[in-house]
């Protein structure tokens, strides 16, 4: 995909379409090239619980014209949320986890255990022009003690031997305590392109939200949303493709707004923009 310059256009313009808000976007490119933008939209409110779906607009024609919005998950009286597309090369598949709750269940009866928080997940094949109907996985991807549940809010990621990785946050317990936060950003993985999922790497508390790639040597760097003091990102690598994290440390270069955060990796050398100039 070849792009000339950069261009802005609105996809998602609230109070159209039936909804209040949008948020939460997600972008994939499908093998073919395809784009697709995902987000939230909610319908009555900007409020993070509600009745919300999971919409979908798709270019094939590099973000020239774009489809009207589709939508790909919904449920009456639930909110489906955080879209957190990854395509899998080999077989140009594109999974689509995500979560849900029920519409009435804002994050504290979340994390009080009042509404629990599950996990889905839906695939296309045809570069997103369906979806299979969404199933269940949270079996397999969310700890019996872990109550708040995210999966992204971005992209995931295909690393060189095949494994998908998919960003994800949780709380742990019922508790909110202020000496150790309970919040921690993990990864969900799968060796089999998509066909099941498992828990990977947690990384250590004060994280959220996260993005995540895969970098020149081959492990990957997370960078995580912190709702601490420090008012800074977080930070943590893998050396085992996402199996486990090292130690997180805070990214004194980057001030935290406490915002989700995307990150994407591009090809090329050593260095980065903390680098000072020659």
């Amino acid at each position: 995909m070849q792009i000339d310059r950069l261009v802005q256009e609105e996809l998602f313009v609230a109070g159209e379409g039936g909804y209040h808000t949008y948020r939460i976007p997600a972008l994939a490119v499908a093998m073919d090239g395809t784009i697709l933008a995902f987000c939230e939209g909610r319908r009555d409110s900007s409020s993070d619980s509600g009745q919300i779906d999971l919409l979908l607009r798709r270019s094939d024609d590099d973000g020239h014209t774009w489809s009207a919005p589709q939508v790909v998950a919904t449920e009456a009286g639930m909110t489906c949320g955080n879209p957190c597309p990854v395509v899998e090369r080999a077989s140009a598949t594109i999974w689509l986890p995500f979560c849900k709750n029920l519409a009435a269940g804002h994050e504290g009866h979340i994390t009080e255990g009042k509404a629990p928080r599950t996990v889905w997940l839906t695939h296309s094949e045809d570069a997103g022009v369906s979806w299979s109907e969404p199933r269940e996985i949270t079996a397999t991807t969310k700890d019996l003690s872990w109550t708040w549940y995210a999966t992204g809010p971005t992209h995931g990621i295909q690393l060189a031997s095949g494994r998908l990785v998919v960003p994800c946050d949780h709380m742990v317990g019922v508790h909110f305590d202020r000496q150790k936060d309970p919040y921690h950003s993990h990864v969900i993985i799968s060796d089999d392109a998509g066909a099941t999922w498992r828990i990977g790497g947690i990384v250590d508390e004060g994280t959220n939200e996260c993005a995540v790639i895969e970098t020149a040597d081959m492990s990957l760097y997370i960078n995580c949303r912190n709702y601490r003091g420090e008012k800074r990102r977080a930070s943590a690598r893998s050396i085992d493709g996402g199996s486990s994290f090292q130690p997180r440390i805070w990214e004194d270069g980057l001030p935290e707004p406490i915002c989700q955060g995307s990150l994407v990796s591009l090809p090329g050398g050593d260095g980065g923009p903390s680098d000072p100039p020659p």
